[in-house]
Formats: structure tokens, sequence, C-alpha cells
């Protein structure tokens, strides 16, 4: 799926939960856990700054190549209610999204929910 130039409404207020994986391999990049994330509402999560994700520069991410799981699969986001993916309606181009692409966000989503507890393993 390709974004459309300069769209980063996924990154404005992001709410994204991080593994425990995706935090070590942003450290790896040399950033301290403490500038890019922040325990909130019982998960590890992206800090936003001045409600923009950290990693948010110039309207573009700065760690793309190293983004988060949940980050790579969006727009497939996780409904808790239905239990089941589907796309996040706010994304202008979720329309773009390949059935690929969904099976792919959508396996990748239920891996950062079990790795966070969210979900059961299995």
């Amino acid at each position: 799926m390709m974004c459309p130039e300069g769209c980063h409404l996924c990154c404005i207020e992001t709410e994204m939960i991080l593994t425990e994986d995706d935090a070590r391999r942003l450290e790896s990049l040399g950033y301290r856990r403490e500038e890019f994330a922040e325990f909130r509402d019982g998960f590890l999560r992206l800090r936003n700054v001045d409600g923009r994700c950290f990693f948010l520069r110039d309207g573009r991410c700065s760690v793309y190549e190293h983004r988060p799981l949940g980050c790579r699969a969006y727009p497939v986001v996780f409904d808790l209610d239905g239990g089941r993916c589907t796309l996040d309606p706010l994304c202008p181009a979720s329309h773009t999204v390949s059935r690929e692409e969904f099976r792919e966000g959508c396996s990748i989503v239920r891996r950062v929910l079990r790795d966070v507890g969210i979900i059961r393993k299995g």
C-alpha cells in the first residue's frame, strides 16, 4: 500500500502500541526508550511530541525502515469488539489495500496483540 504524498494522519496523536522487539529495534538505532516511548493506558506506546509521533520529521517517518510492526500493518487495525481485522476508515489510502496486503497486515496486527497480551497466543 502506498500512502498519498505527504499524508501522515496516522502519525498525529498516535496511540501505536510497541512490542518489546519494536522498542529494542529503535533503541539499537541510538534512541533512548524514554525519548520515543511512554507507558500509557497499560501499554508501551509511541510518544507524541506536540501531538505528533516522536519519529515524524518534515511529514515523514524518520525510522521508516525500522518502524514498529503496528505501523507496518497500518491501515489494518484490529476491532476488539468484533474480534477481527479491519481497515481504519480514517486512512485516506485504505481503499488501495489489496487482499494480500490486508492478510499480511492482519497477521502482523495479530502478532503484536499476542506479543503484548491483548489476545491469546495460539
